[in-house]
């Protein structure tokens, strides 16, 4: 499980999945989500229900930097998604 996208790595993935975490507590999180209208659209997707978006690794670094700075991010263990490296 991969919390963020490393910019040193040199490992290859064909896609990187957002995913949801159902056991995080992240209410804070998701209406500051909610709240927003400059929702990257993979998140915009998960608001929607979906609970896996695959994602080049570019698209899931810049999803995840915009998430980290969204109110209840901080606070929410787990962290409410995760990105994974695809195959």
């Amino acid at each position: 499980m991969v919390a963020a996208i490393s910019e040193t790595s040199s490992e290859y993935h064909a896609f990187y999945a957002l995913r949801v975490c159902p056991q995080s507590t992240a209410d804070a999180w998701w209406s500051a989500v909610r709240a927003r209208h400059d929702i990257p659209p993979a998140i915009g997707a998960l608001v929607r229900g979906r609970t896996r978006i695959e994602l080049t690794r570019d698209e899931a670094g810049e999803a995840m930097a915009w998430a980290r700075r969204l109110e209840g991010w901080a606070d929410a263990q787990p962290k409410p998604l995760h990105v994974y490296p695809g195959s």
